[in-house]
């Protein structure tokens, strides 16, 4: 697993589990051909259980095994038997389930189901106090100490830094996409305002014609009153013509 595909499964282990920060989760690193321990164990206050099992999430939905307690455990996937082993029984509200020969595809989120008896309805299935987070790699996979194991409070730490970071990517692509369509909606409306203040300079032929032709009939009429208004200046007229 190269360096930019485990930064890609961290990222997705932290938006996935951003909400179950208050949980016990461990992030669980290891290397390909290396073993991985996966402790389970509930509370001393419930009855003591029938049996216990292993499931993962989140890239895989399903039940890794099972195992009654004083009888051996089964698998789902007969290929993980002689790679898993289980020391403890359920009875005793605790098991240590080990998971040898892994490869990159036993990334996943891991958890244990205790089954306890409940006499007036089905059997209750309580989840132990750690789920896990194991992650798989090989090549350049150095970015996180090999066998590197976080839980508490420096889980919640880790989770928290990287989740600011996400926040912080959002954030910054959000303001980006927010200034850039500003700045389009900027431009329109100046481009808008340029037209119409083209629009409100550019006069019409007819108002630039309006004022000379209302000249010439202006002169007209005045010429034509001149001639009209002295009867004398008209009679004169007709005597030198005649």
């Amino acid at each position: 697993m190269s360096g930019i595909q485990y930064l890609a499964y961290s990222w997705a282990f932290v938006i996935t589990q951003t909400g179950f920060v208050c949980s016990e989760i461990h992030f669980l690193k290891q290397y390909e051909g290396e073993s991985v321990v996966l402790p389970c164990e509930i509370e001393q206050r419930y009855p003591a259980p029938l049996g216990v099992s292993l499931k993962r999430s989140w890239l895989v939905e399903e039940e890794v095994l099972f195992k009654y307690t004083k009888e051996d455990f089964t698998v789902k996937n007969s290929a993980d038997k002689s790679r898993i082993s289980v020391r403890g029984d359920p009875s005793l509200h605790s098991v240590n389930i080990t998971i040898c020969q892994l490869n990159a595809s036993d990334t996943d989120r891991y958890y244990c189901e205790f089954v306890v008896e409940n006499l007036s309805s089905a059997d209750d299935r309580i989840r132990g106090k750690m789920e896990f987070f194991l992650l798989v790699g090989a090549g350049c996979f150095d970015l996180v100490p090999t066998g590197a194991q976080f839980g508490g409070s420096s889980y919640s730490f880790l989770v928290y830094a990287l989740s600011s970071a996400v926040v912080f990517l959002l954030l910054l692509f959000t303001g980006f996409v927010v200034i850039s369509k500003c700045k389009g909606s900027q431009s329109m409306k100046s481009h808008e305002a340029d037209v119409y203040e083209e629009m409100g300079r550019a006069t019409p032929p007819s108002q630039t014609q309006a004022p000379a032709h209302q000249r010439e009939i202006t002169e007209a009429s005045q010429q034509s009153k001149l001639h009209l208004g002295n009867p004398y200046e008209f009679q004169e007229v007709l005597s030198s013509t005649s």
